[in-house]
C-alpha cells in the first residue's frame, strides 16, 4: 500500500485518479464509470476504490468546499471549474460507492484494517465524507 496518511489523498494511487479525472473529457461519465466499478462488485480492488472515493473527494469539495490535503496545487481551482457541471446525479452513486469501499470485500478496507493505529481515522475519514454527500 502506497499511503502516507488516512486520507483520500495520501495514498500515490489516489493521485492517479486525480490524474485520470483531471485529464478527463467526459468527467461525469468517468466518475459515475469508477462509482459503478465498485457498487454491486463482489470483490472491490485496490485501485478500483481509490478511483471511487477519490471521485467521491472531488464531489465533496465541489458541493461542499470541504478543505481536502491534497499535494496537487491546483485542485482547488480545479474543483471550483467543476461548478458549472450538473455533478447531483453522482451524489447517490457517490455515497453507495464510498459504502462499498467500507465494506468486508474491499481491498482497502482489509489493508487498512492492519493499521491498527490509523484504520479507525481512516474509516472514519470516509464515513465523514459519505455524510457530507448525503
Amino acid at each position: 500500500m502506497g499511503a502516507w496518511n488516512y486520507g483520500v489523498f495520501d495514498d500515490d494511487t489516489a493521485y492517479d485518479a486525480l490524474d485520470d479525472l483531471k485529464a478527463s473529457q467526459e468527467i461525469t461519465t468517468d466518475m459515475e464509470k469508477y462509482f459503478d466499478a465498485v457498487i454491486g462488485a463482489e470483490y472491490v480492488g485496490y485501485d478500483e476504490g481509490h478511483y471511487a472515493l477519490v471521485s467521491a473527494a472531488v464531489l465533496d469539495s465541489a458541493f461542499n468546499e470541504t478543505p481536502y490535503r491534497c499535494d496537487d496545487e491546483d485542485y482547488f481551482k480545479w474543483v471550483h471549474t467543476l461548478k458549472s457541471l450538473d455533478l447531483a446525479p453522482l451524489k447517490h452513486k457517490a455515497i453507495v460507492a464510498i459504502d462499498a469501499v467500507l465494506s468486508d470485500c474491499s481491498e482497502l478496507k482489509e489493508l487498512w484494517l492492519e493499521n491498527r493505529e490509523l484504520y479507525g481515522a481512516w474509516q472514519e475519514d470516509k464515513i465523514s465524507m459519505r455524510e457530507r454527500l448525503r
